[in-house]
Formats: structure tokens, sequence, C-alpha cells
């Protein structure tokens, strides 16, 4: 009788460990399964928002591309004396181009000095202006660096009332001499209210960046536009070697350039990398 009764109370203690343990266990699985999925979604969300982001900024790019072959071709064996003694009718020509891009701040051509000879926004243009202190002239006047992506700069010349970043050619030559640039600024905020259609949801953050840390377009927009990642933050590093994830998953693909471009994207608490541009030459 003592044995039976002993063995019920096993039973009853075993049920009741049990009862609490197995709930336990239950939830843990199921919690697990949901981040799993909850993970795998958001994954599946950044990857959708990181190929639309990169498409967009390649499909702005390549038409600022094909519109630095169409300058090229107003004003290829064209003095810069006669760029000046043309300024008028090339500043209209220019000015019908830049207002066919909304994404375009304003189109200029510069001396071999650095000096503006025409600009699509403003006639005449301020011949002593110096932009040789700007680093997508000063690449050029070292070496042909192909299309070059600058960083954010704010305005010096009548006509660009903003801050934008400058994609820039070397005016080409027979002699592949240098010959000054053709410079065409970018405005951010084309980029920052594409993606401000995109972030619908709390958290969401977009932006358009520089291999050496510096923001070129962001949302949700900043009061300071000059601000760079820290040098030390794995999230630099990961976009100056070309990684195309930066979270717990980090995936390296190609080296990127010093100025490369990157699309981020991190409709949640993690972000996401993608290359968009490099140097062209």
């Amino acid at each position: 009788m003592l044995t039976a009764r002993n063995a019920a109370i096993r039973l009853l203690k075993l049920m009741m460990v049990a009862s609490l343990v197995l709930p336990a266990v239950l939830f843990a699985f199921a919690s697990w399964v949901s981040y799993r999925n909850f993970e795998r979604v958001s994954d599946e969300r950044i990857d959708r928002s990181l190929d639309i982001l990169h498409e967009h900024a390649l499909k702005v790019l390549q038409t600022i591309e094909r519109t630095f072959a169409e300058i090229d071709e107003i004003v290829r064996g064209i003095s810069d004396d006669d760029i000046r003694h043309n300024e008028e009718p090339l500043h209209a020509r220019l000015k019908r181009i830049d207002d066919a891009l909304p994404q375009v701040q304003g189109i200029a051509i510069m001396d071999r000095n650095g000096h503006p000879l025409v600009a699509s926004n403003t006639m005449p243009v301020p011949k002593e202006r110096d932009f040789s202190d700007r680093d997508y002239f000063k690449a050029q006047a070292a070496a042909n660096a192909g299309t070059y992506v600058s960083s954010m700069h704010a305005p010096r010349m009548s006509g660009f009332d903003t801050y934008f970043f400058s994609l820039a050619q070397r005016r080409r030559t027979d002699d592949e001499r240098f010959n000054g640039i053709i410079s065409i600024a970018v405005l951010p905020n084309y980029f920052e209210s594409f993606y401000a259609k995109m972030g619908g949801t709390e958290g969401s953050y977009f932006g358009l960046a520089r291999a050496d840390g510096g923001f070129l377009a962001r949302f949700p927009v900043p009061k300071d536009r000059l601000l760079k990642l820290d040098a030390r933050s794995q999230f630099r590093i990961g976009i100056a070697r070309g990684w195309t994830a930066l979270s717990s998953r980090l995936k390296r693909s190609s080296t990127a350039s010093a100025a490369a471009l990157a699309t981020v994207s991190s409709p949640d608490s993690r972000s996401m990398y993608s290359p968009a541009w490099k140097n062209r030459r």
C-alpha cells in the first residue's frame, strides 16, 4: 500500500514538473521559429530594398554618364577662348540639358586652372572664381580619374543654391593632356525624395555613400550634410572593402575604389550594403 502511494506521489511530482517545463520548452521553440522567420522576412525586405536602391542609383548615374558624352560632343575641339566668346549660346544648350534632368543642379565647364568657362544655370559665369581646390577637380588634374564622384560640397556660384555632389570628367583632347573638366552637380534631395517614398515603416534608413564614409544622400535627411562615418566603424570598413552585407553575416564581394558608391538599406535594426558605382574610365 505504501509503495503504491509513493509511486503515485512520484508520478504526481513528475506531472507537476512536466506541466511547468513542457510549456516553457514549447514557448522557447515557438519563439526561436518565430525569430528565424522574422529574420528571413527582414533579410528579404532588405534585399528587395537594396535591389531597388541599387537600380535607381545606377539609372541616375548612367543617365549622367550619357550626358557627359553629349556635352563632350558640344565642346570637343573648342578652345577656352572660343568657349568664352560663345558663352551665351553654349549656356543655352547646357541649360536645355540641365532642365531635362531633375537630378541635376547644374553643369559647368572649367579650364585647366579651375576657373569656370560656362555654366548651365548662371550667365555670365564668374570667371575669377577658383574651383581648383575641389576634390573633383584635383582628382582629374592629377590623373584621368574617369567619371569621378565627389564628396558633398556647399555651393560657391550663383544658381547652385544647395549642397550637392559632383560627377566630373576630363575634357577630352587629342594629346590626352589635362585641359579642364566637365562637372555635373547632382542634387541629394532627388535621391532622398525617392528614399522617403520607400521609407514607410518606422526605423527605415536609406542612403548613398562613398567608400570614404561620406554620405551623399540619406533618409531621414541629416542636419549636417558633411558628417562622415567614423574611420574605425565596421560599417565604413565594410563599404571600403566591398562587403555586400553588414550584419551578423559579413559577406565580401569585389574591392571598391576610393570614390565608389554604395546603396545602404536598413528597414529594421540591421544594415545592408550594395556596391552601386565605381569610378569609370
